[in-house]
């Protein structure tokens, strides 16, 4: 209430609660808050910013968590795509984001891509 409902702080608060949901297994319940942590960000603080990035990312997880890995891997490339952008490529971030999508790809029994 004191910050307003599309504060940044909100966002991170949304992404918190659905990284715990997702760590109880309730994937259904994580899926709004991370949607709507990652609008939150985008509006608030720019496409680009590296914290849509990270949100990014834990839509992906919970994606790729589920077996949904068509919707799983634009979301992986785009969040890697920022991190480039605005971290550097010897980012640990990157790093972290190359290896998402490279286990993806594992999952999928894509080991040429």
């Amino acid at each position: 209430q004191q910050l307003g409902n599309d504060h940044p702080d909100v966002a991170t608060s949304l992404n918190n609660l659905a990284n715990l949901y997702v760590d109880q297994g309730k994937y259904a319940a994580a899926e709004p808050l991370y949607e709507e942590s990652l609008r939150i960000r985008k509006q608030q603080l720019g496409n680009d910013h590296p914290a849509v990035a990270d949100s990014l990312n834990n839509l992906a997880n919970l994606y790729k968590d589920q077996g949904k890995y068509a919707a799983a891997e634009p979301l992986y490339e785009e969040s890697l795509r920022i991190r480039k952008q605005q971290l550097g490529n010897d980012h640990p971030d990157v790093a972290t984001s190359l290896n998402n999508l490279a286990n993806l790809y594992v999952d999928q029994g894509k080991y040429a891509a």
